[in-house]
């Protein structure tokens, strides 16, 4: 992994997980102009930049990040946020309770066990990564189910260089994880944001309420998966700040 930070390590820490098959600056690059006031870092993971390797273990990346905090920030991070595969990452951190974390921001965690479909879904990624990674573009229908209604912003998004075994490594761990028994004992600030067109965060969401009932959700309207951070990032971002102030 990849730790890149910016601003004043005295200020308060914000930590960014991105999303799979995207890179940590094509998801956060544009809030950091809004963000000065905090240390932000920008967690790289495995097979998602030219200067990594293919990914082998979300679960190992996990524990890198848990050494990150524990090295550079003695055990305690002001706030945690994950997008997509990267909110599945922070849940499993927050779960494991190896380190301190005041608040948490999950943009569209996925948090849904796809059983017998896990490969079927693998494949489909797959797949489709391929296709774009050929300048070919998936079929609308497809994407409209999968990202919401006229969204590109994954595939705007998309780190081209992805490889098929970080693909598949990473839709392994998502796509079967359980949500840890160990995350009830959390009694920090937490949130949980997606969009009203992807069915799945949406799910994850009331999932994760069971564990963590004092979650507070919030829907955006007409927004697909990932949408609302690279679409509006100056609003997003304004929402981040009143978050984190509050």
């Amino acid at each position: 992994m990849n730790f890149l930070t910016f601003g004043d390590k005295e200020n308060q820490s914000v930590m960014f997980i991105h999303g799979m098959a995207s890179t940590a600056k094509l998801c956060y690059g544009p809030l950091l102009e809004y963000l000065k006031d905090y240390y932000v870092i920008l967690a790289e993971v495995d097979g998602h930049s030219d200067s990594l390797g293919e990914l082998e273990s979300l679960a190992d990346n996990c524990t890198e990040i848990e050494n990150f905090i524990m090295e550079n920030l003695n055990g305690e991070l002001y706030c945690l946020s994950g997008f997509s595969m990267g909110g599945t990452m922070a849940v499993e951190i927050v779960g494991r309770g190896n380190v301190r974390i005041s608040k948490v921001l999950l943009d569209a965690a996925f948090l849904t066990k796809m059983g017998v479909l896990t490969k079927l879904y693998e494949n489909i990624f797959c797949k489709a990564i391929s296709r774009l990674q050929r300048g070919k573009k998936i079929p609308k229908p497809l994407m409209d189910r999968i990202m919401g209604k006229d969204n590109n912003s994954v595939v705007e998004m998309l780190y081209t260089r992805v490889t098929q075994k970080t693909i598949t490594n990473v839709c392994e761990y998502v796509y079967r994880y359980d949500i840890p028994e160990g995350i009830r004992r959390y009694t920090g600030q937490t949130v949980f944001w997606y969009g009203s067109n992807e069915p799945y965060p949406r799910k994850s969401a009331g999932l994760l309420k069971q564990y963590l009932p004092q979650m507070e959700v919030v829907e955006f309207e007409n927004m697909g998966h990932g949408q609302y951070l690279h679409e509006h990032s100056a609003e997003y971002a304004a929402k981040i700040i009143e978050y984190l102030d509050t």
